[in-house]
């Protein structure tokens, strides 16, 4: 009788366990990004791409950034339509 208490037991713990590994692997499985890409936000700049960052609507002005291997780099400041894709949109 006790084994079967154990064993239920077990069986539960394992039940509850399982639900929450899968949800682990899937949100690491999200957050990797493709190879050489850099991550700006919550969304990945693919890599050798000129995106622009900190766009100001009333001016046209915005800042340049280069992705390389991973690593953004701030370039060159643009003017309206001289701009590129914003990062990350």
């Amino acid at each position: 009788m006790r084994v079967m208490s154990v064993m239920k037991v077990a069986f539960l713990a394992g039940m509850i366990a399982l639900p929450a590994s899968f949800s682990a692997a899937s949100a690491k499985a999200m957050k990797q990004l493709p190879p050489g890409a850099c991550a700006f936000e919550k969304s990945a700049v693919a890599n050798k791409t000129f995106c622009s960052f900190n766009c100001d609507a009333a001016t046209n002005w915005c800042s340049q950034q280069l992705c390389s291997n991973g690593a953004l780099t701030k370039v060159i400041p643009c003017y309206g339509t001289f701009c590129s894709a914003k990062c990350g949109g």
